[in-house]
């Protein structure tokens, strides 16, 4: 069945805010559904009577952590996640944001956060897709909230345009699990908006535009685990590689003037 939003509003907090948080976007069947599906995955690698999803991921890390990490790639394509993320009440909103009637797919993502392994994204401005305007789409599996972490948005950022990134990642050991990812140069900037940290319920969603400033903030509970479902809904503008023979099939993070690109 599809899901009824109110567009306008959603729309509107987008051009204003930069995000919209869109309450129970996802049915409890449908979360069912996706994290049967996750304890499914690990249960192929390694079966056992096991029904709690975080258990066994604490199981699978601790005896086999390389399976544990494909199963975390391999979860980004599973079917029915996909189906319920590329819903059409999703595609008409960015096809009416964006006035088009042609969206792409460009890169659906599982993110999976433990207290060993929260990886935290510095602030940054979502790029490195077809389109240099696009709507990122951010729902977690569980609740979070200053034990799990999350998410946190810098308001009204968008309107400033993109600002310049570097792929340099002081992040120490963790540094090559980030080396394609960017951060904001001038981090001054940052001051000028109001950072606000999302606590975003089971089955909500956020859908943000790709020029609003975001990080992740850290989970305070050591034993937690965080699993988000994301993807980016590219429309037909502004995209580079369509009017250009040279040019990659995704704008690159670094060394492109984002804010020059045209139709």
């Amino acid at each position: 069945m599809l899901k009824k939003l109110d567009n306008k509003k959603i729309l509107n907090e987008i051009n204003e805010n930069g995000f919209s948080i869109i309450e129970n976007y996802f049915d409890k069947p449908d979360l069912k559904i996706i994290e049967q599906n996750l304890l499914d995955t690990l249960n192929y690698i390694d079966f056992d009577t096991e029904k709690d999803l975080k258990k066994k991921y604490f199981k699978i890390k601790k005896e086999n952590p390389k399976l544990k990490g494909k199963w975390y790639d391999i979860s980004a394509f599973n079917i029915d996640m996909l189906r319920f993320l590329h819903s059409e009440t999703i595609i008409n909103l960015v096809k009416e944001f964006f006035k088009t009637n042609v969206v792409f797919s460009g890169r659906p993502a599982i993110h999976v956060h433990d207290g060993d392994n929260d990886f935290l994204l510095e602030a940054h401005q979502e790029t490195k897709q077809y389109a240099r305007d696009f709507f990122l789409f951010w729902s977690p599996l569980w609740d979070t909230n200053p034990e799990s972490g999350g998410l946190a948005l810098y308001k009204n950022s968008h309107k400033s345009g993109y600002f310049v990134h570097s792929t340099d990642n002081d992040l120490g050991s963790k540094k090559a699990w980030t080396e394609q990812y960017t951060h904001i140069i001038d981090k001054n900037v940052l001051s000028k908006f109001e950072k606000i940290n999302l606590e975003i319920k089971s089955g909500s969603a956020v859908l943000l535009h790709s020029a609003c400033i975001h990080e992740g903030y850290p989970m305070t509970n050591k034993d937690g685990l965080r699993i988000v479902m994301t993807e980016r809904f590219n429309p037909l503008k502004k995209i580079p590689y369509l009017k250009d023979e040279n040019a990659p099939l995704k704008i690159p993070y670094t060394g492109v003037d984002y804010n020059s690109i045209k139709d």
